[in-house]
């Protein structure tokens, strides 16, 4: 008696174990090199050559270190100090000039800046030459 064998088939089957570990395995890689940062910005204008209102009042002169220290005067001014500051800024409304050092980094500037600008000042403006 002979049996009618079907014949095998040359074709292989793909497993879905090794595709499903590539997806796996993609999906890892861009969750970790993705970022989740919440990023922020900051208006900046460039001034132009003439002020709409000029101020009796000199502008209050803060400039920064590399440290990350600020003075006033050429006196070290702590980061604690923001009601001082404030009472500087706050009732007359006055403009600040930042100068920075050679030394600062660019954080150091923007974060002086975010923090003079909310404790009250009218506007603040950068000076370009960095400190001896």
């Amino acid at each position: 008696m002979q049996l009618d064998r079907p014949a095998r088939s040359s074709k292989k089957l793909i497993g879905l174990t090794p595709l499903i570990d590539v997806v796996f395995i993609l999906l890892l890689f861009f969750m970790l090199t993705s970022s989740f940062i919440q990023w922020q910005s900051l208006d900046l204008m460039v001034a132009s050559g003439n002020r709409g209102e000029a101020s009796d009042e000199p502008p209050l002169m803060l400039g920064v270190r590399g440290d990350g220290t600020v003075f006033l005067a050429n006196e070290p001014f702590s980061n604690l100090e923001d009601d001082r500051l404030h009472e500087l800024l706050a009732p007359r409304d006055r403009d600040v000039t930042l100068t920075p050092s050679d030394a600062t980094s660019i954080q150091q500037v923007v974060t002086l800046l975010e923090r003079v600008e909310t404790l009250g000042a009218r506007s603040v403006s950068v000076n370009t030459r960095p400190l001896p």
